[in-house]
């Protein structure tokens, strides 16, 4: 046999033996490409399911969050709620210890309204002789206003007559004054002319005032001493009218109390 015969023979032989191998070598290529792809797809599809989670895990964390503000939300309002019930329970118990309070004090308003009822019953009685009491009052107001009017005439007459006697005080204290004063000028007149008289002259001056002098003075202190008098007795009348007018004006200011008292 040649040497090209038995290559021929042993690359034939080789060839056959290789074929099952790649055939094998094949199917499994073929198998893994399937397994790759199939891999692939699954890989996707797990992609697909791992973004479809993360999306849903994404909602439901703010669905959580949603929650959670809404649960702190409603636990704000329970607690205000809470404050509010436990305020209205201390309003409430605060009013009911008010109206018990109240009820008390009901209680004891219609005891006191029965008494009163009884006490106006026995006043009732009594009005009517008040009543007629009022009427003989009004009758004595009238009278008194009538005495009144007349003490009110007479106060104002003392008056007029309290400021005419003053008046006529300070003419006769003017009066008494002026004539001590020209009694005071007319000596002094008659020192001056003493003064002035000779020596001769000077016995005859005191002679005629020696004479004269004591009458004049005599007549003069009478005048001035009348003139004193008739000054006391307008003070004493003037004093005793005051004190007439003061109780005049006490009584009447007491009778006009007295009628604001009755209208009362």
């Amino acid at each position: 046999m040649s040497v090209s015969n038995q290559s021929s023979l042993s690359s034939s032989s080789s060839s056959m033996d290789f074929d099952p191998l790649l055939k094998d070598l094949n199917e499994k290529k073929q198998s893994f490409r399937r397994n790759v792809v199939s891999l692939a797809a699954e890989l996707k599809e797990v992609r697909s399911r791992l973004a479809s989670q993360e999306q849903s895990f994404a909602q439901e964390t703010l669905t959580r969050q949603e929650a959670e503000t809404k649960a702190r939300h409603m636990e704000e309002e329970i607690f205000k709620l809470q404050t509010r019930l436990e305020e209205r329970n201390g309003q409430l118990q605060a009013s009911a210890s008010a109206a018990e309070k109240y009820l008390r004090e009901l209680d004891d308003l219609r005891s006191q309204l029965s008494v009163t009822q009884a006490t106006a019953d026995a006043s009732a009685a009594s009005a009517q002789s008040a009543q007629l009491q009022c009427v003989t009052l009004l009758k004595e107001l009238d009278e008194k206003n009538s005495s009144l009017k007349e003490h009110e005439d007479r106060v104002t007459r003392l008056g007029e007559q309290l400021d005419n006697l003053q008046k006529d005080l300070q003419a006769r204290e003017c009066s008494q004054k002026l004539l001590k004063d020209e009694v005071l000028r007319i000596e002094h007149d008659i020192m001056q002319a003493v003064a002035k008289a000779g020596a001769n002259k000077d016995c005859e001056l005191r002679k005629l005032l020696d004479e004269v002098s004591p009458k004049n003075f005599e007549k003069i202190n009478k005048l001035l001493t009348v003139k004193d008098e008739e000054i006391t007795k307008l003070k004493d009348e003037i004093r005793i009218m005051s004190a007439h007018w003061k109780l005049k004006t006490k009584e009447l200011e007491s009778q006009r109390n007295s009628g604001e008292l009755i209208k009362n």
